[in-house]
């Protein structure tokens, strides 16, 4: 919840990184390897043995995850630092070792393919093969040669000497302007009005679960007045004055979705990729975010040990949020939330956090009904 308040008071952009080259596993067996500061498993269970940190052993095998991948189309929505995370999942695999004194132990789980040097140490000399990233939209593509320009039209014989006049080019559809809050709406809502739009929602059935300390799976929701106040009272304690761009002042629904993490590094924690709005169970209806930004996460015990996730923020149209509400039973729908493939939680929305969220309607329905 913490940090779902923090990311309205402002966001870092992600900028443009270079494709991080993902090491072959497959290319591991055979190898000999130096075993690192980690719990290994004897395999097929999770009996941890940390007896073997700093011993030299042979890769025996890699078993790949099992994971399977969205579509194209969905993944095409995704940010670069989703799809990324998903491709180091794909290419994960659970590493089986054999030490001199016959001893087997595996890594008790898939191990990300960008995380192997966490685990094991290659002896000097040696390197792994790389993969292709197959999880790359044509917008993060290289330009890998320079667009041929067009040959120009012959003018007509009546036509006039102007090139610019010969050849008449046709306009580029413009995209639909998006739904903005009035000026008087962004004005009563950087004086406070709406601050309290907001809803936090617990996975309540795994909260009655989990040891305490463990953080339990999470989602916010904020209209855009809740947002514009929230921010403008933050620049308010910090004497400046917060000026809002078009994108906060669009008519959305915002999410902020955390997964679960465990009090301990070896109990892990879950990343999120994807948010996505249900009628219903079965997907009668179904809206994607038009805008998903990850928000990277960094837990870390006493001894150093690290546990890197990514929480998610994602934007909704309301335009798109009635349409699900409309399909929905009952008017409740459904917020999905998805690490890479993985149906984590499906959190139901009722009337009384659309209440609370002050999701009444489509603009001018009440307008509309009094005809």
């Amino acid at each position: 919840m913490i940090l779902a308040m923090i990311l309205l008071v402002g966001l870092a952009g992600f900028g443009q990184e270079p494709q991080t080259p993902i090491p072959d596993l497959n290319s591991l067996v055979g190898k000999q390897v130096t075993v690192q500061r980690v719990r290994l498993c004897q395999p097929g269970t999770y009996s941890a043995v940390r007896s073997y940190a700093g011993k030299q052993a042979t890769v025996v095998s890699a078993k790949p995850s099992k994971i399977t991948l969205p579509s194209q189309d969905v993944m095409e929505k995704w940010p670069k630092q989703s799809r990324t995370l998903v491709e180091d999942q794909r290419n994960a695999a659970t590493i089986l070792v054999q030490f001199e004194d016959g001893t087997q132990l595996d890594t008790c789980a898939p191990v990300p393919a960008t995380r192997i040097s966490e685990y094991f140490e290659l002896k000097p000399g040696e390197s792994l093969q790389t993969l292709q990233p197959v999880l790359q939209r044509s917008t993060d593509l290289p330009v890998t040669s320079a667009p041929v320009a067009p040959k120009p039209l012959a003018p007509a014989a009546d036509a006039p000497s102007d090139p610019v006049m010969s050849a008449p080019i046709a306009p580029t559809p413009l995209a639909p302007a998006p739904d903005l809050l009035s000026d008087d709406e962004v004005k009563l809502a950087l004086s406070g009005k709406g601050r309290d739009h907001w809803v936090f929602i617990m996975d309540m059935g795994l909260n009655l679960m989990v040891p305490e300390g463990n953080q339990v799976p999470t989602i916010t929701l904020f209209m855009p007045e809740a947002v514009l106040a929230i921010r403008a009272e933050s620049a308010k304690k910090q004497f400046t004055r917060y000026e809002p761009d078009e994108d906060v002042k669009r008519r959305s629904l915002m999410i902020v979705a955390e997964g679960a993490a465990g009090k301990t590094i070896a109990e892990g924690c879950t990343s999120i990729t994807r948010i996505v709005l249900l009628s219903d169970p079965s997907g009668g209806v179904v809206q994607e975010a038009y805008l998903s930004e990850p928000l990277a996460e960094t837990w870390q015990n006493s001894f150093g040990a690290t546990n890197h996730c990514q929480s998610l923020r994602a934007e909704f149209s309301l335009a798109d949020v009635y349409k699900v509400r409309a399909a929905a039973p009952n008017g409740e729908f459904l917020v999905a939330v998805f690490s890479g493939s993985v149906n984590t939680k499906m959190y139901k929305i009722k009337k009384k956090h659309q209440s609370k969220l002050a999701l009444e309607g489509p603009p001018n329905a009440k307008q509309n009904g009094k005809r």
